[in-house]
């Protein structure tokens, strides 16, 4: 069963970061999330990604360990060319077994050079695993995002996915087996609200402390 959440993907405003009025797809006005334009290195988006106790009771590390890679340099888009090579610099990622097998959450975190280039890549709009999807309304999180629902393939299960851009880095992540679990999508949505703030205390030179408890 997959669950259609009200509202819209939406995106805050660009600059220094400072409060500005936003509005969704339908109109309503919103508060805007802070767009820093901070660089993470490698230790920052190991920070931000969750660790097992900052997920909800009853979860369990998946097949994916927390870690975090360095796209080596040579393999870094410059100078403008995105050709066959990698926008962002740094990848961590983890997975998180839902309680009573109802599923799973893997977890992307891309870091990038810059605020733009991490704009950028988003409105690109390619993403893991989007062939075949359709869009998802779902509330903002973070300073844009949009999701998505990939339904039964013959070599797939129905999944849901989120995509967040929070300054400088992006979030993408999957409840895989969605149909496992009626309350996927709102769980989703809760878990992406969770690494949104923990990636926006980690820009903020804070540490994070935001849970999904």
């Amino acid at each position: 069963m997959l669950m259609v959440l009200g509202g819209s993907a939406g995106c805050g405003g660009e600059g220094t970061g400072a409060p500005e009025a936003a509005r969704s797809k339908g109109g309503a006005q919103r508060e805007t999330f802070p767009d820093p334009d901070v660089r993470l290195d490698a230790e920052g988006l190991r920070k931000a990604l969750p660790d097992l106790q900052d997920m909800p009771i009853g979860w369990k590390i998946g097949v994916t360990p927390l870690s975090v890679r360095e796209v080596p340099p040579a393999k870094r888009c410059t100078d403008g060319n995105t050709r066959n090579c990698l926008p962002w610099s740094r990848r961590g990622s983890v997975q998180y077994k839902a309680p009573g097998d109802t599923g799973s959450v893997h977890i992307d975190l891309f870091a990038f050079h810059d605020r733009t280039t991490a704009g950028t890549d988003f409105k690109s709009g390619t993403r893991p695993g989007s062939y075949g999807s359709r869009p998802m309304s779902m509330p903002p999180v973070g300073n844009e995002s949009e999701a998505h629902a990939l339904p039964r393939a013959p070599y797939a299960s129905p999944s849901l996915s989120i995509t967040v851009r929070v300054g400088t880095a992006m979030a993408h992540m999957v409840y895989q087996d969605a149909d496992r679990q009626p309350d996927s999508a709102k769980i989703l949505l809760s878990l992406a609200r969770m690494q949104a703030k923990r990636l926006l205390e980690v820009e903020q030179g804070r540490t994070p402390t935001a849970t999904a408890g």
